[in-house]
């Protein structure tokens, strides 16, 4: 069980990781950009706020990747995750039909984050 737990956790951790930095800090994506803009819920420009979004995204990564709290770090990234998912179907419902799978891959980490939610122990102890 506790390989399962490591493996969902790194997964979650590798996907926040690459999600935050390539298309929102390295490679912006105008697609992402006009999302934000066009949601009309962000602070400064929608740039500097997806900016934001991935640099969250990178630090609830690192968290995940290092396995303290790891209950509480899947908690709070997938609550996270599902609050973007339906900020991205107010903004734009196509992208729910993305053909790339935005929305089978997120199913696909909430399975992940309550594989680890379910299996790890409920008081907080560092990753081994």
């Amino acid at each position: 069980m506790k390989m399962a737990v490591t493996v969902c956790r790194l997964s979650l951790g590798a996907v926040w990781f690459y999600e935050g930095l390539v298309p929102k800090l390295l490679f912006v994506r105008p697609d992402q950009v006009d999302l934000v803009r066009r949601s009309g819920i962000y602070f400064g420009t929608p740039e500097f706020f997806l900016q934001l979004l991935g640099a969250a995204q990178v630090a609830f990564a690192i968290w995940l990747l290092t396995g303290f709290a790891e209950r509480l770090a899947v908690a709070i990234a997938t609550i996270g995750m599902w609050i973007l998912i339906v900020l991205v179907a107010m903004a734009n419902p196509t992208m729910l039909t993305d053909p790339y799978g935005a929305l089978v891959k997120d199913l696909c980490l909430t399975a992940c984050a309550y594989t680890v939610w379910s299996l790890s122990p409920s008081i907080v102890r560092p990753a081994t």
